[in-house]
């Protein structure tokens, strides 16, 4: 009688195995993905672009006033963060600057802010020129990285933004700022 039971026990036991899913329903996000939602601006700038096919062209030719540094950067704004990502479906700060780097001036850069920030040459703040990488963090640790894009701004893979241009003097980054640093 007890073998009967155990035996049906188990029975029951790979029958509830059987139904139960292998894998989750629905993926997890990956650990430290910020889902992207594009700004106003970006939003109606993509809206523009199907009326006037030359409109977005025209528009995000002027981040540098480069057209060499343009051609490259244009395409990455609005990417969402993902962490660990280097692509245009999804990068993290130092996998944009990277992946830029490599795209631009095939020149494979440290995969992670504090070696890049370790490996360039110094370069002081007022002698920042375009294409810099400018670097963030505290006191102890460089936690992110952008690239120079002239004007007093940068542009990176910001956690809630995507990519996108912010000015090195906005209250969040200003006193976070931890140097430059120059690979070209």
């Amino acid at each position: 009688m007890k073998i009967n039971s155990q035996l049906v026990l188990l029975t029951a036991l790979l029958l509830l195995a059987s139904c139960a899913p292998l894998r989750p329903l629905a993926p997890e996000p990956p650990k430290g993905y910020t889902r992207y939602e594009p700004t106003v601006t970006i939003r109606k700038a993509k809206e523009r672009s199907l009326e006037d096919p030359n409109y977005e062209q025209r528009e995000l030719q002027n981040i540098t006033g480069i057209t060499a540094w343009d051609n490259v950067l244009s395409p990455w704004l609005g990417t969402p963060y993902l962490l660990g990502g280097n692509t245009k479906e999804g990068t993290d700060c130092s996998g944009f600057v990277s992946s830029v780097y490599m795209e631009k001036e095939r020149m494979p850069i440290p995969r992670t802010s504090a070696e890049e920030f370790e490996k360039g040459k110094y370069v002081a703040k007022n002698d920042l020129i375009i294409g810099d990488l400018v670097f963030f963090g505290n006191r102890f640790r460089v936690s992110h990285v952008g690239i120079y894009v002239g004007k007093g701004n940068f542009i990176h893979a910001s956690t809630s933004k995507g990519v996108t241009v912010s000015p090195l003097d906005d209250s969040y980054w200003k006193p976070r700022y931890m140097g430059a640093r120059r690979y070209l």
